[in-house]
């Protein structure tokens, strides 16, 4: 590609505030990734503007490369992880053709749908979906469908549930026809919220394109310290991916950037303002002499009872002190789903459904 940086004047370098220098830093140095199509993971800690760069990512490559992409009958892939999300970048980009946003499953389905005897093969693989094939004789001629995420076996169809056509995607990528169709079609995939990626597709992804140096431009926008998903993949790392930490923070004052700064030593953030005013106090408990949680990313939590516990002792201690906990005063950010769903008393309905993934990512249509 010959894409072209732009350089921020010298008097408006001067002019601009800490955390405006810090990320026109980290979004020249991702534009010099696209410029020489080098993959690269955006490191952007909570109020540093990730969507911001992201949006400026796409634009930049569109106005540089919109047209010859188009002609090529190429598009840039935009990962998102809900319909909101898609919606977002699609607006904030003019809806240009040249982007293509997804949601993950829309992505992976579009690519393997049209791969129907393939298909027809791997979906053996995948012990729910060959249980149902086999109760009905044998896969046969069978269309391999996708539609409202509910596994079923009718006459002339084979649908999926959400998580296997990313397990179809998967087994896809290791067809070396699958990967050159990807590369032709998307020569610069991105991913939103990269951290929450599905484990096994984020591997096929680093194992098949970035080890390899071949296939597509990949960049990962998000933070690893935001994972929310369990499946998903947390922290991706190689060394042929270029690692750019978007050290600003539009959101915060000194005060809380400070604790932030101190609790995250790798990725320190600059302010907007220095002379705002602000405070900051942290509370923990890690005088907790009980067994924690183990597994997955709530490993080291308190156990729920206790967290309840201790959010309800501490809440008593700040009333007593004078702070004010009404709507209009307070709000409180729980991180997880579990631990929102234990306070406001409905644990018992995410239970409910073996498969709640669209319901916690608010893309369920119902």
């Amino acid at each position: 590609m010959n894409l072209r940086l732009r350089r921020m004047p010298m008097a408006e370098i001067e002019a601009a505030n800490p955390a405006e220098v810090a990320a026109h830093r980290a979004l020249n140095e991702v534009f010099q990734c696209i410029r020489e199509k080098r993959s690269f993971r955006l490191e952007a800690g909570a109020g540093a503007g990730k969507t911001y760069s992201l949006v400026k990512a796409l634009q930049f490559i569109v106005k540089e490369e919109g047209s010859q992409l188009i002609r090529r009958h190429q598009r840039v892939a935009c990962i998102t992880y809900t319909n909101v999300a898609t919606v977002e970048v699609t607006k904030r980009t003019d809806g240009h053709p040249a982007v293509h946003a997804s949601t993950i499953h829309s992505f992976c389905w579009e690519l393997c749908r049209s791969f129907q005897s393939v298909l027809r093969l791997e979906v053996m693989n995948i012990q729910p979906l060959a249980d149902k094939i086999c109760e009905v004789g044998d896969i046969g001629t069978r269309r391999i469908g996708y539609d409202l995420g509910h596994r079923r076996v009718t006459e002339t169809e084979v649908l999926l549930h959400h998580d296997d056509v990313l397990r179809l995607m998967v087994a896809l990528m290791e067809y070396p026809k699958f990967r050159r169709i990807l590369s032709a079609t998307f020569p610069v995939l991105f991913i939103d919220e990269y951290q929450d990626t599905d484990s096994a597709f984020a591997e096929s992804l680093i194992w098949n394109f970035v080890e390899t140096g071949v296939g597509p431009l990949v960049g990962l926008f998000g933070d690893s310290w935001q994972k929310i998903y369990r499946v998903g993949a947390g922290l991706i790392d190689h060394a042929n991916l270029q690692v750019i930490g978007k050290e600003a923070n539009f959101r915060s004052v000194p005060n809380v950037v400070a604790v932030l700064n101190r609790i995250r030593l790798e990725l320190p953030q600059q302010v907007s303002d220095p002379r705002s005013v602000g405070s900051a106090i942290v509370y923990h408990s890690n005088e907790f002499a009980g067994e924690r949680q183990r597994g997955g990313h709530w490993g080291g939590d308190l156990p729920a009872d206790e967290a309840h516990r201790y959010l309800s002792g501490l809440r008593e201690k700040l009333t007593n002190s004078g702070w004010d906990f009404s709507p209009q005063k307070t709000k409180i950010l729980m991180l997880t789903h579990n631990v929102i769903a234990a306070e406001q008393k409905y644990s018992r309905i995410l239970g409910v459904f073996e498969y709640n993934d669209s319901l916690l990512k608010g893309t369920s249509k119902n």
